[in-house]
């Protein structure tokens, strides 16, 4: 694995409890391939790889529920929710869609919702992904 992590095959890679993972490039590749979506949850400095026009990805960020509609947190919530602010700023460019997680359900159908549109939609690209 270090051989391949030193020769860039990996999208994003960690260590959890000793063992090594990650998600390899080739095996998004293949995924496409076979016409199929691969549906990633990644750390945001992989955007930087994947937006490009060989992996052409449609993102979808979901955004931490807004305080203000919130009459019972902790600082657990304000935490996450100053994370999500923050993400947004740095990477919001990157970002095809933007979900605030006020509900569960809500979230859900408005992720499949813009699956199917998104599969039925031309989508815009860079004209650097096309010329």
């Amino acid at each position: 694995m270090m051989a391949d992590i030193a020769a860039n095959e990996y999208l994003e890679y960690g260590t959890h409890e000793d063992a090594m993972y990650g998600t390899k490039l080739e095996t998004i590749r293949k995924i496409h391939g076979e016409g199929r979506m691969a549906i990633l949850d990644v750390e945001p400095q992989a955007l930087k790889i994947l937006r490009t026009a060989e992996f052409a990805p449609y993102v979808v960020f979901i955004a931490a529920p807004s305080l203000q509609n919130m009459t019972d947190y902790d600082g657990s919530l304000e935490r996450l929710a100053k994370e999500s602010d923050m993400l947004k700023q740095l990477y919001g460019h990157f970002f095809d869609l933007t979900i605030v997680n006020n509900d569960i359900e809500e979230t859900i159908r408005q992720l499949e919702k813009s699956i199917e549109t998104m599969n039925m939609t031309p989508q815009w690209v860079p004209v650097s992904w096309v010329y």
